[in-house]
């Protein structure tokens, strides 16, 4: 990976973990909690992932590796958000 591409990367990051935080899905958690569905969303949405396949990805990581109680409605809504950042900052 070249050089330009990791520091878009990083900001990307970044800028990613900040939306994933303003969830508050586990209160006062530290900032890298959910370091894994950032990588997770940014990789899917690299290889072109819709709506659809991310909201039944982020559904997959929060309920079963990290134990969260979230309906597939809100995962979806997630999602939503997740595809308008990317949309806004890609």
């Amino acid at each position: 990976m070249s050089t330009k591409l990791k520091r878009r990367y990083k900001v990307l990051f970044s800028n990613l973990r900040d939306l994933i935080n303003s969830w508050n899905l586990i209160p006062d958690s530290p900032s890298d909690e959910f370091d894994s569905v950032n990588h997770l969303c940014l990789s899917l949405l690299y290889k072109g992932a819709d709506e659809l396949k991310l909201g039944k990805s982020i559904h997959y990581e929060l309920t079963i590796n990290y134990g969260l109680s979230i309906d597939e409605v809100d995962s979806d809504t997630l999602a939503k958000e997740v595809i308008a950042w990317w949309e806004k900052n890609k």
